[in-house]
């Protein structure tokens, strides 16, 4: 069965970027574009890995990663920041879970997220 991932963002060329990049891997993908999205979803489809935005409008990443550790369906799922620049202020936010530039290449991307899924050799 394929690793479900979800990606929040609210820049859907980043969505569908990294969509096209995790199917053609053979992951199955969802997405959400906002915080609020990703809390029903999460809760609802408990993907594998959710690979998040930091600096979202409304909620962002940091609030969105509290919110799901703190609920027992969702506190378990693996979460990978995704930002254009990781800030000082934003440090604090990823508080030692693994981080993916926008930047970074297809073969990065897939690297880090095999990593976190454990599937990396």
């Amino acid at each position: 069965m394929a690793k479900k991932i979800m990606i929040v963002d609210d820049e859907r060329d980043i969505v569908e970027f990294c969509g096209r990049v995790l199917s053609k891997e053979g992951f199955e993908v969802l997405t959400a574009t906002n915080g609020k999205d990703c809390l029903i979803f999460a809760e609802k489809e408990h993907p594998d890995l959710i690979l998040l935005d930091i600096n979202m409008p409304e909620m962002d990443g940091g609030d969105i990663a509290n919110i799901l550790s703190l609920n027992q369906k969702t506190k378990d799922i693996p979460i990978v920041f995704l930002s254009g620049m990781v800030t000082k202020d934003e440090e604090q936010l990823i508080g030692g879970r693994l981080f993916i530039s926008k930047l970074s290449s297809k073969e990065e991307i897939l690297k880090r997220i095999k990593k976190a899924l454990g599937l990396s050799t």
